[in-house]
C-alpha cells in the first residue's frame, strides 16, 4: 500500500534530522553520559521534527544494542517503534485524550515495568490541549515518575503550558527549518524517487512551507502527482496559485522606474489571470525581503535559497538604491497587511503600490544633506577664492579682502585706495590673475575702481572761491 512522502522520508536516526543540531547534540550527550531526564518538553512550529525526534530518542533508549547515541534501526525493538507497534512506546494525542479520566489511566499505567524495552516512553502530542483538571492530575506523576518512565511532551503553543508543568521538564525549542535546508532535502527526495525537478520550483515550495519540512514534502508530492514528467516551475505556480517571479519583477521594475501606470496595469493583468490581490501583495513582500537581504549581505545569505537568475535580476533592479530605501518600502508593505485583508483588497493593493512609487522618490535625509554638501563644495565663488588665496598668498589675500571686491561674470572688481596703488603697477596684479586662473580654471579679468577717501579742507576753500568768484589779491 502506498505511503505518503512525509511518512516514507521521515528521519529514523539522529543524523537524518534536519535543522535541529542543538537538540540532537544535547539528547545524544544525555545518552552518552547517562543523564537521561524523566520529562522533556519539545516546543516549536508545525512540521519541524518534534514527534520524529521523540521517536528517535525512544529508539535510542530501547535499542537492543543500546542505549546508544544512534539507534541501529535494524533490531526488533527499533523496527517495532518505526512501525508504531512497540508496546513500551505510547503516543497519546492530548487533543482527544484530554480528560482527567484519561490522565488517571495514564498514571496507573506508568507504575508497571516495561515489557520489552528498558524504558516506557510516553509521547504526548499537542500537550497544551489538556484540560486544567487533567494538568493538575498529571503534576504528581510528571514530577516523580518511576525510574523506567520517560515523558516527552510536544506542543506548538508553549505559552499555553502552565509553569507548574514546564518547570518539571527539560525544554527544547525547535527552530523553523531554513529555506536552503528544505530545498536540499527536497532535492534528495527527488533524486531518490527518480523525479526530475526545477530548482526554482523547489525554492517556491520552500517559501510556501514557511519553515515546515513536512508541509514542503506534501507540496512536493502534490506537484509530482500533477505532472508525471517532473516538477516544473510553471506547473507549481499554476497548481498553488502563486504569482510568478516575472510578474513580481515587473512590479518591482515599475516601482523603481517610477512607472505608475505600468504598475497599475500589471495589477489588472494579474487579477485577470486569476491571482488574488493578497497573493500579489505577499509576492512583493517576499521579493523585497530577498532584495533587502542581498543588499545587507552583499550576496545571498547562508540561510536563504536564491537562484542565480533571481539574484542577478534583483541586483540589477536595486543597483541604484540603498538598502534603507528598500527597507522603507518593505516596512510600509508589512504595515499595510491589515489593509489588504479589508473589504477592498484590490483598491488597497493599488493604494499601496502608488505609495511605493512615492517612497522610491524620497531619499534619506542624511543622503540628501551629503549631496547638497558635495554640491556646495563644487561651487566656486569669491568667498572660496579668498580662502584659497589665504592658503597660497596670505598678504595678497589680506589686501584684497580689506579693500573690498566683488565678481561679475569673469571679472573681478577691486576698490583701490591710494596707499594700495602698488597693486595697479607691480607684479602683484599678475600674481592675483594667476591665482584666479588656477582656482576658477579660466582667465579672470582684474579691474580696479578708485575709492575716494576723506575730503580735505583745502578742497572746500578752492570750491568756495570758484562759486563766489573771489579773486586773490596781489
Amino acid at each position: 500500500m502506498y505511503t505518503v512522502i512525509a511518512r516514507r522520508w521521515r528521519p529514523r536516526r539522529f543524523g537524518e534530522v534536519v535543522g535541529q543540531p542543538h537538540i540532537v547534540t544535547t539528547l545524544q550527550n544525555s545518552i552518552r553520559f547517562g543523564r537521561i531526564s524523566h520529562a522533556y518538553l519539545f516546543c516549536g512550529p508545525r512540521g519541524v521534527g518534534k514527534t520524529s525526534l521523540a521517536r528517535i530518542f525512544a529508539k535510542a533508549l530501547n535499542c537492543e544494542k543500546g542505549p546508544q547515541v544512534e539507534p541501529c534501526c535494524e533490531c526488533e525493538n527499533c523496527l517495532s517503534i518505526d512501525g508504531g507497534n512497540f508496546v513500551d512506546v505510547v503516543e497519546i494525542d492530548a487533543a482527544s485524550a484530554r480528560r482527567i479520566e484519561d490522565i488517571r489511566e495514564l498514571s496507573e499505567a506508568v507504575r508497571y515495568v516495561p515489557l520489552r524495552g528498558r524504558y516506557k516512553v510516553y509521547i504526548l502530542d499537542e500537550s497544551h490541549m489538556l484540560t486544567p483538571e487533567a494538568r493538575n492530575a498529571f503534576l504528581k506523576t510528571l514530577e516523580e515518575p518511576p525510574a523506567h518512565t520517560v515523558f516527552i511532551l510536544a506542543t506548538t503553543e508553549p505559552q499555553k503550558i502552565p509553569q507548574t508543568i514546564m518547570s518539571r521538564c527539560q525544554r527544547f525549542d525547535f527552530r523553523r527549518i531554513s529555506e536552503r535546508d528544505i530545498v536540499e532535502q527536497l532535492k534528495m527526495i527527488c533524486k531518490k524517487e527518480g523525479v526530475k525537478y526545477d530548482e526554482e520550483a523547489l525554492a517556491i515550495m520552500a517559501e510556501e512551507a514557511d519553515g515546515s519540512l513536512r508541509d514542503a514534502q506534501f507540496l512536493l508530492e502534490k506537484a509530482m502527482n500533477y505532472n508525471q514528467d517532473g516538477v516544473k516551475e510553471p506547473d507549481v505556480l499554476q497548481l498553488f496559485g502563486i504569482v510568478g517571479r516575472e510578474t513580481i519583477f515587473g512590479f518591482l521594475s515599475s516601482i523603481f522606474e517610477g512607472d505608475v501606470r505600468g504598475g497599475l496595469s500589471l495589477v489588472e493583468q494579474a487579477i485577470e489571470k486569476g491571482h488574488e490581490p493578497y497573493e500579489i501583495y505577499r509576492g512583493l513582500v517576499q521579493a523585497l525581503r530577498k532584495m533587502l537581504l542581498l543588499k545587507v549581505y552583499e550576496g545571498p545569505p547562508p540561510f536563504l535559497y536564491i537562484s542565480a537568475r533571481e539574484q542577478e535580476e534583483m541586483l540589477r533592479l536595486s543597483a541604484d538604491h540603498e538598502y534603507y530605501e528598500i527597507q522603507n518600502m518593505l516596512f510600509y508593505l508589512i504595515r499595510g497587511e491589515e489593509l489588504m485583508r479589508a473589504s477592498f483588497p484590490k483598491l488597497s493593493l493599488e493604494v499601496l503600490l502608488i505609495n511605493l512609487f512615492n517612497l522610491s522618490k524620497i531619499k534619506d535625509v542624511e543622503r540628501l544633506m551629503e549631496e547638497l554638501e558635495e554640491k556646495g563644495k563644487g561651487t566656486k565663488d569669491l568667498h572660496g577664492f579668498l580662502s584659497f588665496l589665504q592658503e597660497r598668498r596670505p598678504l595678497l589675500a589680506n589686501i584684497v579682502g580689506s579693500l573690498g571686491a566683488n565678481m561679475e561674470g569673469n571679472r573681478l572688481f577691486v576698490r583701490l585706495e591710494e596707499e594700495y596703488g602698488l597693486l595697479r603697477d607691480t607684479d602683484m596684479k599678475e600674481e592675483l590673475k594667476a591665482c584666479l586662473r588656477e582656482y576658477f580654471g579660466e582667465p579672470i579679468e582684474v579691474c580696479f575702481e578708485e575709492k575716494r577717501g576723506a575730503v580735505k579742507i583745502d578742497e572746500y576753500v578752492s570750491e568756495a572761491k570758484r562759486v563766489f568768484e573771489i579773486k586773490e589779491g596781489p
